[in-house]
Parts: C-alpha cells; structure tokens; sequence
C-alpha cells in the first residue's frame, strides 16, 4: 500500500544546540538536516531542541539560504504543577505560524525561571499554560517518545488522572494535537504504540509518525555513542534504538518490522507530518533598528542634553569662531543621528552611564569609533574632544551606514558587575545577556573522543601527550597521525559540535518590545539574570540594540590612585596632567607593567625601541612638535599585525617619503605610513575626492578583506 507521498518530515529530531542543559547526547549539526533534507528532496526542514528554542533565527536564516522552509519547533519538558519534584513529560511543539513561533517562545523562556518552580533539573512548562497556548490554534504538539506523559502514565493507577487529561487535550484539539508512535523494535515501545492506536481509535485521534532523531546517521550515532560513553552518560537505553535518520521506505519497513500499526495507520502516521509541514505558514523577521524607546518626545531630551554638554564643557566659553567649528559639528552630527534613527540610542546609553557615575563609578575615556562623536563627549559617553584631536565622526556613524551604533565602554571589573545587574533588572526595558555556545576545537575534539575508546579510556597524561603534538593551527605531524589515525579521523567529525552555552562577557541586549517571545530567553548556571536564545551575529542581524560594559582593571587602577593621591579622576581635559612630560613617556621603556595593551615582552621592546633618545630625536627632526600620545597610538599599530620592516621603521624612527609634500605633511605623525582606520578615511576626502560616507566604505570593505 502507497501513501499520498513519497516522503515523510522529521519534527522530531535534535542537533547539538540540545548538549547545552548539561547532557552531552548529539554530535550532529543543522547543517546536516539541511544537506539530508536537499538529497532526499524534502522541501522543509526543523529541529526540536531539548527544553530550548536555542539558535533559532540562525536555523531558518540556514534553512531558507537553502530554499528550504523553516519550521520552528522544540522538544519542551511539561509538568503538570510547578510544586512536583519532576523533570518534565517529553513534548513537541511546532509552530504553524509566526504567532506560534512567538508563543513556543514565550514558552520556552517561562520554563527557564528558576524562582517560581520551573526549573526544576530542566526548563519545564506548565501543562494549564501548555493548554492555554494550544486552545489559541497557532501551535501543534506531539506526544513525543517514551519519555512523554501518555508512555509515562498509561500504565500507573495513580497517574491515571494525568492521562486522561493529555487524552482530553487531544481529544478538545484534534486537529492540533496528535499521538507520537515510533518505529523501534522494543517492547515497552510496541506496548505504547499499541495503547495509542486504541486510544485513537476510542476518541477518533491521529497518529504521527516520528524517530526521534539523535544523529544523521550510523555514523553520527557511533561517534555520539564513544562521546557519551566517555562523558558517562546514559538515558533510558536510548542507545540500542535506531536514533538517525531514515527515508520514508525505511520507516514503513521499520515500522512493518515491528508488527503493531496496520499499512493504513503507518502510511496516514507518515503523511500526516508532510501534511502539517504544508500547513505551516512561512514568515518574514523584522529587521529595522530596534533602539529602546524612553522618552515621549528624544529629539527635545536629545537636544537639551547637547545644550547642556556644551555648556558642561565650555564650549560656550570659547571665542567665536572656535564656538562656530563646535556648532556646526553638533548640526551636522545631530542630523546624521535623527536621519539614522539613532537618538534613542543615545539617549538609553547615556542613561545607563549617568546611573553608574550617580553609583560613583568612573570609565574608560574612550574605546573605538565613539571618540569621534562631538555630541558623545558633550553628553558625557567618552572623554575624547573630536575637535580638538581631529577625529573623524564618520567611522562611529554617517549617513551612508546603516548599521546600528555600537559603544564599548571600559569600567573596573567590580563595576562592570554593577553595571550589568543594574541593566537587566531596569524596569524601563526589557534586557538579557547574550548567549555563547562553547564548540569542540581539534583538541577538544580528541580528548573527548580518546576518553571514550578503549586505547585511551583512563589514560589522561597519554591524551595530552597527543594534543601536546598538535600546532595551535590545527597542523598534525605525519608520524602522529599514522599511530592515532582513527581517533583523530574521528575527532576531525565532531570540530564544531556544540558542547555547551555560556554568555558573553560584556554584552547585553536591551528592547522596550518583549524579547522573551521575539527571541527567547533562559537562565543559565552561575548568572540570575536573562540570557537570550539567540547569539550575537542573531542579534546583530536582525539589529536588536546590544551594549557592550566591558571590564579592565587599569580603568580600576587609576581610579583608585587618583582616589589615594586625592585628586580628581584624570581625563584628557584634566589640567593638572601633563601629556607631554618626557620623564612619564621614557620610564615606559624601563617598566611597561600597568600600560594598558602593552604589558607583553613584545610590547616592552617596542617601547624600548621607540622612546629611546635616538629614536626620538630621528622623530623629533621631522616633527618638532610631536604628541607623545601619537607616538603611543603608532606603536600599538605596530603591535598589530604588520610587516617587519614597518616595525622597524617606526621603533627606528625612520620617515617613508610618498613623494608629495602634502602628502607627507599629512602623514608625518606616522612616519608617513597610512595606519588608522580614521587616517585612511580622511585621506580619501582629502586627496581623492571621496565623501566621508564613501570613505566609510571603503574602510569597513578593507576591514572586511583583511578579516578573511
């Protein structure tokens, strides 16, 4: 007997991404699904993750790159009260549409709350809420495996009650609700398949074919079996099932094989998946900027904040045509902000920066591209005058860039905690740190493969030995690879599997929108606050807002001097410093401990090398009034990778010449190489025509090409 279709939909199956709760069980990896989908010509593709919805927005971005559909599901643990010690029935839930995705979201990240019960082991959902969501008619559920609530019940006199309401639930939604049978040849799971075809039957239910996927194949299946074996685990003898994928002819034989549905049942059980994967509704992501919305009107609190920095700073103070290069600054950065949508921004993260400084808490001058924000160091978010050390604006932001601001922002590691804390639980927001996953290197890969095979089980000091050989470029010596072939032919398999998720060390994600349903959120071991389900290039794709408080401990140290010494925190704008004292530049070349990005022995030498008197004097030749602080800046673009012979010319001194007086004029303060990101752009105004936003281009194309 034929079905109406010559293949079937896998809803039941998992990636890597289902490692992060803390058991290691698939080595596979949605790319694969997607390869496996192409071949066998199925034109949708899914993975319903353990208790997450983890990387999601990455699997359809993968899935529709390949002109798959995407479908968004999860395998969620369900409990039926908050207050019983259980880890959840087995469930899938699959969305038919973009508000089901939201839902299973929103799901998902409830299940993550360790306060309130559901988290207990795993993230569990609540079954009246697992109920509530299905009654709204954009989700499908699955009963799952043996591990779900119907295997789990049917055969107890005192969890009765509990299947008949999961019977009941199926039976009020028929037409989004189905019973889950398996092929696996196993009694329990014959038993189970029995009991649910009477059970169809009795309340005219359907039947949904699955094999809950754990591996693409055999040989994915042996690998995750040495990985687990190694790592200790085990679960329900789900080793001995036949956990990988299989073709539509595969499942009817398997499914013949074990003797319980009739041709009928498995063929309907197997075109009902396609037929659910015909229903689902594709749907688009919103990709506009989605800066937090604080203020009725920003332009107005925009402007008085910038009235006020002026003020603040002095500037009023100056003579007028020195006022005039600040005004008209400030007009055309203010343009460029409101044209970019970016006021919002702006005005969020200042916020953020006046909270810590009202906690006392001082920052870092400047990191990146900000400094050359006039109105940035008007509203206080860096320290850096832009007029006054000729930066550009136009590489933090122009009207050509269409990418979101992004500030870093430096603060003592103490503070940076505060910080943070202080974001995620601001009740104006929405706000989660951002989610790592953490991924098998060559290395790791061998170690966990070696611990799971008989020749090197228990042998930790011969393991290192043969990753001890290995280069930190992956290179594997011929000799080493003939005597450790298999385990490292094996090891090479799993590079890039995940094992398990942290979160970024310094980014948060902030929306006055909900992000618990827009992308899902979690808890995870060692931090009290909201983590998202979405990674960084997620987040930075579709431009959720992140904020990057980073933390250094100079900033900490020349707090706390400056503290001891009783002065003022030191700024460029501090009068008391002298930023050209020699005595200060030339001591770096005895001691380089304490230098912020030149603490190393290469470092050391450079400083050596270029503060030494006859260097300076080289230097000093071409331009009398050289600012140490340049020379500073030319010596960390040396420490970037760079040929020798630029090293060599800036720790000696030495001058290119470009063949152009005004072009030697205009790269006299570094030797007459073109060095910073900034530098080059200006030098494409000023001597090939360029407009600063094309001069931007340019910049972030070249940055691009030397990241490949």
């Amino acid at each position: 007997m034929q079905g109406k279709y010559d293949y079937w939909f896998s809803y039941h199956q998992h990636t890597s991404i289902s490692n992060g709760l803390g058991y290691w069980e698939v080595m596979t990896k949605f790319e694969d699904y997607i390869d496996y989908a192409i071949k066998h010509h199925i034109p949708a593709v899914t993975s319903s993750e353990h208790g997450n919805v983890i990387m999601w927005i990455k699997r359809k971005e993968l899935a529709e790159e390949a002109n798959l559909k995407y479908v968004h599901s999860t395998e969620a643990y369900v409990t039926m009260n908050l207050d019983d010690k259980n880890r959840g029935y087995h469930t899938v839930l699959i969305a038919k549409n973009y508000d089901g995705v939201k839902e299973i979201n929103r799901l998902s990240s409830a299940s993550f709350n360790r306060k309130d019960g559901h988290f207990y082991y795993r993230p569990r959902i609540l079954f009246d809420d697992l109920k509530e969501t299905v009654s709204h008619g954009n989700i499908y559920v699955t009963t799952a495996c043996l591990a779900g609530a119907l295997s789990q019940t049917y055969k107890s006199v005192e969890e009765a009650s509990v299947c008949k309401q999961w019977i009941k639930l199926a039976s009020d939604y028929k037409d989004n609700v189905f019973l889950e049978v398996q092929p696996h040849i196993d009694k329990e799971q014959k038993d189970y398949n029995e009991f649910l075809t009477q059970v169809a039957s009795a309340h005219g239910l359907k039947l949904i074919a699955a094999n809950d996927v754990h591996a693409l194949n055999p040989e994915h299946d042996r690998l995750r079996k040495i990985i687990k074996k190694g790592k200790k685990n085990s679960y329900d003898d789900d080793d001995k099932f036949e956990l990988w994928c299989k073709t539509r002819e595969e499942m009817v034989d398997t499914f013949r094989e074990q003797g319980v549905l009739t041709e009928q049942e498995i063929n309907d059980a197997l075109d009902l998946t396609v037929e659910i994967a015909n229903q689902v509704e594709e749907f688009e992501l919103d990709k506009s900027h989605k800066y937090p919305h604080l203020y009725k009107n920003p332009e107005k609190e925009f402007q008085n904040r910038i009235k006020q920095g002026l003020k603040d700073r002095g500037i009023l103070d100056l003579p007028k045509e020195q006022r005039q290069k600040y005004f008209d600054r400030v007009k055309y950065e203010y343009s460029v902000y409101k044209g970019n949508g970016a006021i919002d921004y702006m005005l969020s993260h200042e916020d953020i920066l006046n909270a810590a400084k009202e906690h006392g808490i001082k920052f870092g001058y400047s990191r990146g591209s900000v400094s050359g924000s006039l109105i940035a160091y008007l509203c206080g978010q860096t320290e850096m005058d832009s007029i006054k050390y000729n930066l550009s604006f136009g590489r933090f932001m122009n009207p050509a860039r269409i990418s979101l601001a992004d500030i870093d922002v430096d603060s003592w590691r103490p503070d940076q905690q505060w910080i943070q804390k202080w974001m995620l639980t601001n009740p104006k927001w929405h706000a989660a740190s951002i989610i790592t996953a953490n991924t098998y290197g060559l290395k790791a890969a061998i170690k966990v493969i070696a611990d799971g095979m008989d020749r090197y089980a228990g042998k930790p000091a011969y393991i290192q030995s043969i990753r001890n050989q290995i280069g930190d470029d992956g290179f594997i010596p011929e000799q080493l690879y003939e005597d450790h072939q298999q385990l490292i032919d094996d090891a090479r398999k799993v590079v890039g599997v995940i094992d398990s998720f942290g979160r970024h060390a310094a980014g948060i994600v902030i929306d006055t929108n909900t992000i618990d349903d827009a992308m899902g959120i979690q808890t995870i071991s060692g931090w009290d606050y909201p983590v998202t389900q979405v990674s960084m290039k997620e987040i930075d794709h579709f431009n959720w807002v992140k904020y990057d408080m980073l933390g250094l401990d100079n900033v900490g140290l020349i707090s706390k001097t400056a503290e001891l010494a009783g002065i003022k925190y030191p700024t460029p704008d501090s009068e008391f410093i002298d930023f050209n004292d020699e005595e200060v530049w030339t001591s770096m070349r005895e001691n380089n401990i304490g230098i912020f990005q030149f603490e190393g022995d290469r470092a050391g030498k450079i400083l050596k090398d270029l503060f030494s008197p006859q260097t300076l004097t080289r230097i000093k030749e071409k331009v009398p009034n050289v600012k140490y602080m340049d020379l500073l800046s030319l010596a960390n673009g040396a420490m970037r990778p760079s040929g020798a012979g630029f090293i060599q010319a800036v720790t000696e001194g030495t001058f290119k010449d470009n063949g152009h007086p005004a072009l030697n004029e205009f790269l006299a303060p570094t030797l007459g190489y073109l060095v910073y990101q900034e530098q080059l752009m200006e030098f494409l105004v000023k001597f090939c025509g360029f407009s600063e936003p094309e001069s931007d281009l340019v910049r972030r194309g070249i940055g691009k090409l030397f990241a490949c």
